[in-house]
């Protein structure tokens, strides 16, 4: 059995930790899958655990703690790219599906039911719908097109 510098305790000083500071046994923690569910909160309660009850004759070995602090940085990084991952989805699948099936349209020649014709150069929503800035005529609503051809 080694002697662990953070915690001053076996080898298994982490998994103490974590148990200190959610209050769960060991077999708890192995059969409910606590370590797959470990978000940046029980990061940094596990980190001021580990700072807690370290032996203060063998302080935590510095390179231990900057790959700590890295394991928090990628924690918090992919945690941020996950939010932006479920934005994003929420987009496509939404309201703005719409939006992006119709920006498929940006390049092509439209024509009103007025009969003027024009390339599309932008896609908007608005809170009455779909526009669509034409050029040469302005801004139209999707109501408005009649046709659609390759510029």
């Amino acid at each position: 059995m080694s002697i662990n510098p953070l915690l001053g305790g076996n080898a298994n000083a982490t998994g103490s930790a974590t148990n200190a500071a959610s209050g769960t046994s060991a077999s708890q923690t192995s059969t409910t899958g606590l370590s797959s569910q470990l978000g940046e909160s029980a990061f940094l309660t596990l980190l001021s655990a580990e700072l807690k009850y370290q032996n203060p004759l063998q302080p935590m070995d510095n390179t231990q703690f900057v790959a700590e602090l890295a394991q928090f940085s990628q924690l918090s990084a992919v945690t941020s790219q996950t939010s932006t991952l479920q934005q994003i989805l929420q987009a496509v699948q939404g309201n703005s599906g719409n939006l992006i099936s119709a920006s498929q349209l940006i390049g092509k020649t439209v024509t009103t039911q007025a009969g003027q014709s024009g390339q599309v150069t932008a896609v908007s929503q608005t809170s009455s719908g779909l526009s669509f800035d034409v050029q040469g005529i302005g801004t139209i609503q999707a109501s408005e097109i009649q046709q659609v051809s390759q510029s």
